[in-house]
């Protein structure tokens, strides 16, 4: 709600004052910012639903996406991690001994004709 509707709200005597519970005292810097209206109606929504204010609110909103934010990270780091195991060049294949072409064959067939069995069973 724009300051101006609420100045004729006020005027009209439509505006009764709720006391809502204020957010806990802490520590940290202050800061002073501009909402976009619709982060503005869902720290109102979320205010009014846990009768707190709407700092109290924005607060909580900042936590929960500091929160994900830091989720997202840790999986994005996890993901990396993963890839660098399993992508070419991560692991040192000098180090192993790979099957001679006719060892590959060989397995090729084996597993070929394993599956043609298990399939006709």
């Amino acid at each position: 709600m724009g300051a101006a509707a609420l100045d004729e709200r006020k005027r009209s005597g439509q505006v009764k004052r709720r006391p809502s519970a204020r957010a806990p005292r802490s520590d940290g810097p202050r800061t002073t910012l501009r909402l976009p209206p619709a982060l503005l109606d869902v720290a109102d929504r979320l205010a009014q639903e846990l009768g707190v204010s709407r700092n109290d609110a924005l607060l909580r909103l900042a936590t929960r996406g500091a929160r994900l934010y830091e989720l997202e990270q840790s999986i994005a780091a996890r993901r990396q991690q993963r890839w660098a195991a399993v992508v070419p060049g991560a692991v040192d294949i000098d180090a192993g001994d790979l099957p001679s072409p006719e060892e590959a064959r060989d397995a090729i067939l084996t597993a070929s004709e394993e599956t043609s069995e298990t399939a006709a069973s």
